[in-house]
């Protein structure tokens, strides 16, 4: 029994690794999110029907590749032991729930989101990027903690001096912050300053100063943390 046992689990395991039942995986989940796409459309109902239809062959497809990723690891509960497979597991489980009312709607939007990220599993120069990223988070959150704390002190700032000249932008601190947001992306960032510089006209200092240290600075540590480790890590996509 436990040879029968083994032998059908070496053929799922076969099975779940081959290159062909991988490419017919990455095919649907492309599938999956093409559908995602145009069903953000007010599509006529032939084609919304149509469009269940896929749904459905979507949600059985994704059900019978868990159960043979299930049968192959021998046990549910060695299956579970990885984060990725939780994910997995959950986004099928969720999407045969059947749910009534106006909210499964929302939900089913979210489960069409939630099966593109299904790609990373396949790929597996995706999942090494993802756990350097997660790898590079401790340290790249001391700098994001710095950037806070000069988001914070330049929008008390920015909220003294500039609030009665344009509350919309610089009214409480978290408005302001949001402003600064704005500045850090230069997005239009050179309108904001102008149109203080009439009141202010070395207001100037105040955005170049905040735009160098967060823009130029903390910004650039942050990317230099993480190309740092994607660079000693040689094996992030296979090599």
């Amino acid at each position: 029994m436990q040879l029968l046992s083994y032998l059908i689990s070496q053929k799922f395991i076969s099975l779940r690794d081959s290159k062909v039942f991988r490419g017919i995986v990455t095919i649907i989940i492309v599938i999956s999110a093409i559908y995602a796409g145009l069903s953000t459309y007010d599509l006529p109902p032939t084609v919304i029907n149509a469009f269940s239809s896929v749904d459905y062959f979507i949600t059985i497809f994704f059900s019978i590749e868990i159960i043979i990723r299930i049968i192959a690891e021998r046990s549910i509960f060695v299956f579970l032991k990885k984060g990725w497979n939780i994910f997995d597991f959950l986004v099928v489980i969720i999407s045969l729930i059947p749910i009534q009312g106006s909210e499964s709607i929302f939900i089913l939007r979210l489960l069409r989101i939630a099966r593109l990220l299904r790609i990373i599993v396949i790929v597996p120069a995706f999942r090494r990027i993802i756990r350097t990223f997660f790898s590079v988070l401790p340290r790249v959150g001391f700098i994001s903690l710095l950037m806070f704390i000069f988001f914070y002190i330049y929008g008390i700032i920015g909220t003294i001096l500039f609030e009665n000249i344009s509350p919309q932008r610089w009214d409480d601190i978290g408005t302001s912050m949001l402003t600064l947001l704005q500045v850090a992306t230069f997005d239009d960032w050179g309108n904001i300053m102008h149109e203080l510089i009439p009141y202010y006209p070395w207001c100037w200092v105040y955005f170049v100063s905040f735009i160098i240290i967060i823009g130029f600075i903390l910004m650039n540590m942050v990317i230099g943390t993480i190309v740092d480790l994607m660079r000693t890590d040689k094996n992030i996509f296979g090599v």
